[in-house]
């Protein structure tokens, strides 16, 4: 006479261990992947308050050397480890822009700072809508180019002005915290 098997219920040790073994890649890749989405937001999150200050103030300081008769409005430029809450950049006198100071916004995480590289770190709206520098020197290469990282970790942001017509463009390096930015786009 045969005896009928215990009914088992539940799952051996080796199907247990190979699901979590699955579980830790996928966590591991899953973790990787978001450190990596929160750099690159913390690097855009700088570069588009930047951009858009430096876009505001440009307009501003248009209108504010047309009514004062071509005065030229000079935008100042914080360079290397700016901390969430410092001053990033600040145009004077003070009426050439409705918002004359710009600080570093908070960047989601302890203790992040950003590294601000900028050449020249102070240039000048002239009352033609162009830029140049407060001696009235040329821009090298004709242009504004300032670098940025959070933490001195990639990715690379990079905002480029041309100094003769003020446009703004946008680069970056993902692969990269230094060096130079590899795509471009306009604002």
């Amino acid at each position: 006479m045969t005896h009928p098997r215990p009914h088992s219920s539940g799952f051996s040790l080796a199907e247990l261990l190979i699901t979590v073994v699955i579980l830790g890649v996928l966590a591991a890749v899953g973790t990787d992947s978001l450190i990596n989405l929160a750099r690159r937001e913390r690097a855009n999150t700088v570069t588009t308050e930047l951009t858009g200050w430096l876009d505001q103030v440009s307009r501003d300081a248009s209108r504010f050397n047309a009514q004062a008769g071509g005065a030229l409005c000079t935008v100042t430029l914080s360079t290397g480890t700016v901390a969430a809450g410092a001053q990033l950049a600040r145009i004077e006198p003070a009426a050439c822009a409705s918002q004359n100071t710009l600080t570093l916004p908070g960047l989601y995480a302890n203790n992040a700072s950003a590294r601000i590289t900028a050449n020249p770190s102070q240039f000048v709206f002239t009352a033609r809508g162009t830029l140049s520098t407060p001696t009235n020197a040329a821009l090298p290469n004709g242009q504004v180019l300032i670098n940025i990282n959070v933490n001195d970790e990639r990715p690379l942001r990079c905002i480029r002005m041309v100094g003769l017509i003020g446009v703004l463009e946008v680069g970056r390096n993902n692969a990269a915290a230094t060096g130079a930015c590899t795509e471009w786009g306009r604002v």
